[in-house]
């Protein structure tokens, strides 16, 4: 006789200590108890072929049944589905996908892919923190984690959100996550094509690149600001110069008298909305030949290969 559990594949329940009920597994607890389980706590379980209970074991004292393949006597896991699960004594707690697959990271404080051995960024306790996105923990969750160049870890399933909806800078230090060098070149057409007034000329700024955190002076254009260093647009104005000489501001007097002179020219109210309307649609379709949506832009991705190990 196996749970009913839609978490794990086993044949023994656990006492939780903290309201002294049987459940089949410490998420089945926290989804209907108003407080979480700490399993580690647990000291009896109950097994579900012969009724008996005893205390934490792997197989049943009774009946002699084996309440899971997988047993692990610190987290209390038990399961009967092979996962490649195994016990991280620096995560403290049991991960899935095969001990041979990954390394734990002391510094970072996680288990990550063998890939990224010598090659990721590492961030004090970056699996301490709440994911930037949905601000749930990422250590003890049962989502993968992604690791983006900066080294600060979100969900798998925030970082996959967060690219539909045209996002690309890291929540927290606003670095690129991804490869956007061909967003980059799409945004060198569009200024390409789109060039300023005169009066722009001699209108520079001083900007700050987010990715490889160099100062450089550009020049000015609406579209986006070019870091002269490594070719990013993901930038910030820090400062300007030979700013554009604007008109003077036209007296509100003028402007009054303007505006009545203006009304014979509309015969009835009905006319300035039809106007009205043919300008305002003019303008919305030529709005849709213009302009990069990022969220449209096929990124450069490495797939899983920067994926975290979720939590057993």
């Amino acid at each position: 006789m196996s749970t009913s559990c839609q978490h794990y594949i086993r044949r023994c329940s656990l006492l939780a200590p903290c309201c002294v009920k049987y459940y089949s597994c410490r998420l089945c607890h926290n989804d209907k108890e108003d407080h979480e389980l700490d399993r580690k706590t647990v000291q009896q379980i109950k097994c579900l072929q012969c009724g008996s209970c005893q205390t934490v074991a792997s197989h049943c004292k009774d009946c002699g049944i084996k309440f899971g393949r997988y047993f692990c006597m610190i987290c209390r896991l038990y399961d009967d589905q092979e996962k490649g699960q195994f016990h991280c004594n620096g995560c403290g707690i049991c991960r899935v996908g095969g001990e041979a697959n990954f390394f734990h990271c002391s510094r970072c404080d996680m288990c990550l892919g063998i890939q990224l051995k010598d090659s990721h960024k590492c961030v004090e306790k970056s699996s301490r923190s709440d994911c930037p996105i949905c601000y749930e923990d990422i250590h003890t969750s049962r989502i993968p984690a992604h690791v983006p160049p900066c080294g600060h870890l979100l969900h798998n399933t925030c970082f996959s959100k967060l690219l539909e909806s045209g996002g690309y800078a890291c929540p927290i230090c606003n670095r690129s996550m991804v490869d956007m060098s061909r967003a980059w070149r799409m945004l060198d057409n569009e200024i390409a094509r789109t060039p300023m007034p005169a009066e722009y000329n001699n209108f520079n700024v001083m900007i700050l690149c987010r990715d490889c955190h160099k100062e450089s002076k550009v020049k000015f254009h609406v579209v986006g600001l070019k870091c002269a260093e490594c070719g990013s647009y993901n930038t910030s104005r820090e400062g300007e110069e030979g700013v554009p000489v604007m008109p003077p501001p036209i007296p509100v007097a003028a402007v009054a008298t303007e505006a009545a002179e203006g009304e014979d020219e509309w015969e009835t109210e009905e006319e300035e909305e039809i106007v009205g309307g043919e300008v305002e649609q003019e303008n919305e379709e030529q709005g849709q030949d213009d302009g990069v949506n990022l969220a449209e832009v096929q990124l450069d991705m490495d797939g899983d290969s920067n994926n975290v190990l979720p939590l057993d």
